[in-house]
């Protein structure tokens, strides 16, 4: 399977589950849970906000800065909001995986290792850490889904 095809599944399923946040109050969009993101709104911002800091901050080095809390609850405000901002990032993504080929992958990227020390990553080690991370995440929208006492989405890629 291409890197392509791998985000492809991951933006179906998080906009499956963006779709069924739609019938959530905005009470229930932004219960804390106290795991995870804490709430299903802080779980989809976190989701969108990694995949673009990786791909636009360290495999493009756009050098561009943490976006500012006030614009961030903007994005995320609703289901809504959070699906146009999840289908901004995954433009860049798709950009940055529509000029990739093989000798790109092993390109290296300085970043921070989870502990927050100085690391070395190849570009398809942060690609993979990506698709990884979200779906890991989607455990957790599920599990929250399932706490509000609401049927949680099938996120399943097949």
């Amino acid at each position: 399977m291409r890197y392509e095809r791998w985000f492809e599944h991951l933006w179906r399923e998080r906009h499956r589950a963006l779709d069924a946040c739609a019938e959530l109050t905005d009470e229930e969009w932004r219960r804390e849970f106290g795991f995870a993101a804490g709430s299903l709104r802080g779980m989809f911002e976190h989701i969108i906000e990694v995949e673009r800091s990786w791909v636009e901050d360290d495999i493009l080095a756009a050098g561009v800065s943490r976006t500012e809390t006030p614009r961030r609850d903007d994005w995320y405000a609703d289901p809504r909001t959070t699906r146009r901002r999840s289908e901004e990032v995954a433009q860049i993504t798709r950009r940055l995986l529509a000029g990739l080929d093989a000798s790109r992958l092993a390109e290296t990227r300085h970043a921070k290792d989870r502990e927050g020390g100085p690391a070395t990553f190849t570009v398809a080690e942060i690609l993979m850490h990506v698709v990884t991370h979200e779906l890991r995440h989607h455990g957790h929208v599920q599990a929250m889904f399932r706490l509000l006492g609401r049927k949680a989405p099938n996120l399943d890629w097949i």
